[in-house]
């Protein structure tokens, strides 16, 4: 059977519409989300560290609502805090919400960790951003902060969980001070003597509290006695504090004392020529040598000074 190679139009229609319907929901699908591909968009700028896994076509909320998707994300390395470029499309309805002060800053979906782009609308009455502005970035908060240092803190509970294994372990086997503590009985004896030690001392020591407590109660009686006495005259401290003729008396033996020292000092007397004269001193010298020698000739001839006779 021969065919014929004409096409009808209506065929040819349905075929061109079904195409152009794939064609819009494959770009749809990969432009992002919710939003419509016939909506008319701006551009903003936005600078990251790191995106954390984000991608192109990945959704942009403006206040828990999806608004547009990021168009294309690339390498720039400027700095540490602007290594990677995104440009990120928002829709013309909700433009007014992004002014001057308004932020960017990275989420996350759920559990499942699919990223997304949170537009933070800024101050009503501020200026409206132009298209093309980049917006400065903020750090994640909330749950979706949590979830972005969840590896990290499992990596830290999991390297925790490791060391305190090994410790467990070194206690078991008996290791280090802490190993011996639990298992090596001579420690345990040597603290359960100086605990006996310890209780006995302390019992001895309430034991002799009341003796030591009544001899300082004595003391400070006899302290207080003292000075009592003492200030009513009583006793040779109490005249020498209160009588006055004893210090009169005490005063003028020193004035005596003094006078006397006086004299001394400037050879008045026997006893001050003494210590003053020199000649008296040299002749006083020369008598004792020559007694010296007398008793020392007395001794070797004793006959030469005295004559015994018994007939």
């Amino acid at each position: 059977m021969k065919r014929s190679g004409k096409i009808k139009w209506g065929n040819l229609w349905v075929g061109i519409i079904v195409t152009f319907a794939m064609a819009a929901l494959l770009y749809s699908s990969f432009r992002g989300g919710g939003t419509s591909i016939f909506e008319r968009k701006n551009k903003l700028v936005v600078y990251f560290g790191n995106v954390n896994g984000l991608v192109r076509g990945a959704p942009v909320w403006l206040g828990g609502v999806e608004v547009g998707n990021v168009r294309s994300i690339k390498f720039v390395n400027l700095d540490e805090k602007r290594r990677i470029k995104a440009v990120i499309s928002v829709k013309k309805s909700v433009w007014e919400s992004i002014t001057a002060d308004s932020r960017i800053m990275l989420g996350t979906i759920g559990l499942l960790g699919d990223k997304y782009v949170e537009v933070i609308p800024g101050t009503k009455g501020l200026p409206v951003v132009e298209p093309g502005t980049v917006l400065p970035t903020v750090e994640e908060t909330g749950l979706n902060a949590v979830l972005t240092k969840a590896p990290k803190f499992i990596a830290t509970i999991d390297s925790t969980l490791t060391n305190m294994k090994d410790i467990t372990m070194a206690l078991a086997h008996g290791e280090g001070t802490a190993g011996k503590f639990i298992f090596d009985t001579v420690l345990y004896d040597q603290l359960v003597a100086v605990l006996e030690q310890t209780t006995s001392i302390v019992s001895e020591i309430k034991k002799n509290q009341k003796r030591i407590i009544d001899r300082i109660n004595t003391t400070f009686d006899n302290t207080a006695s003292l000075t009592s006495r003492m200030e009513a005259g009583e006793g040779n401290l109490g005249k020498l504090i209160k009588d006055e003729s004893l210090y009169n008396s005490l005063a003028l033996s020193a004035a005596r004392i003094d006078s006397i020292l006086a004299k001394l000092d400037r050879g008045d007397g026997s006893a001050g020529a003494l210590l003053n004269d020199d000649r008296l001193h040299e002749e006083i010298s020369n008598l004792v040598v020559r007694i010296n020698n007398l008793v020392a000739d007395i001794e070797k001839n004793p006959r030469k000074y005295f004559k015994f006779s018994v007939f």
